[in-house]
């Protein structure tokens, strides 16, 4: 079967861990050469020398996505590493479980500055190089939560909701510039930060899906993938859930 990502240079921020590191890893078995965005230099590192390990090309780029200057070098690192940016995956997300009024100013910036304003940044200029090349892909990781409410967590399901908001725009601003974009919205999954912890916190959020269960990083990079290649040459502007059913409900 051919590389569906064959050719194609990829930048992915969060990457060192979770769904970011699972989506560099697919993407780089699929063909694509990979920019690894990490704040934590030995994390990305380590993702960068799994890639490599495999047979794949991957360059680090550390950088703070919440920071303009870091957002721009992330695209031009990428263009002088492999001459060109194909694909911009957005992955970064944190969470702070409080309501409006124990959420301090400073939460809320800390939140929808790393889960919004950096997609913002990071496709600003992607998209101002994919425009000279002809063309290009961006994928923004929402949440379940940007399609529901969620007690105490104000902050996390307003920034989310707002990745939506953000993608749809996009992807009416930019379909004349060949630039498809796209959300992905998954559901709980386990990360490092999950197994810390106590399964008795955890196990109703298991239970509130229908396959009673959370997906594996793995189980959802495929969303990004598809969304990436050219299988999905005809969608924009879409919103592919992969939540285990929890919207049904």
């Amino acid at each position: 079967m051919a590389q569906r990502l064959h050719g194609k240079v990829a930048a992915i921020t969060g990457a060192g861990m979770g769904l970011g590191k699972a989506v560099a890893l697919l993407f780089a078995t699929e063909g694509a050469r990979v920019v690894v965005g990490e704040i934590n230099e030995e994390k990305g590192q380590e993702t960068v020398d799994a890639i490599q390990a495999q047979g794949g090309k991957a360059a680090l780029v550390q950088i703070d996505v919440r920071l303009r200057q870091d957002a721009e070098r992330l695209t031009r690192d990428a263009v002088e590493a492999f001459g060109r940016l194909d694909v911009l995956v957005n992955n970064v997300g944190v969470q702070i479980n409080k309501d409006v009024v124990d959420t301090s100013e400073d939460e809320w910036d800390f939140v929808v500055d790393t889960n919004l304003k950096s997609m913002f940044l990071c496709s600003k200029y992607a998209v101002a190089q994919m425009r000279q090349q002809g063309g290009g892909n961006i994928i923004c990781i929402s949440s379940l939560s940007g399609l529901v409410g969620n007690g105490l967590q104000a902050s996390y399901n307003a920034s989310k909701h707002g990745v939506i908001g953000l993608v749809r725009s996009m992807a009416v601003d930019h379909a004349a510039d060949n630039i498809r974009v796209n959300a992905v919205c998954p559901g709980s999954m386990n990360t490092p930060l999950t197994e810390t912890i106590p399964e008795e916190k955890l196990a109703p959020y298991r239970e509130a899906n229908l396959l009673k269960r959370f997906a594996a990083p793995s189980e959802i990079a495929p969303a990004a993938l598809f969304l990436a290649s050219d299988e999905a040459s005809f969608v924009t502007g879409s919103v592919l859930v992969a939540d285990g059913g929890y919207t049904t409900l």
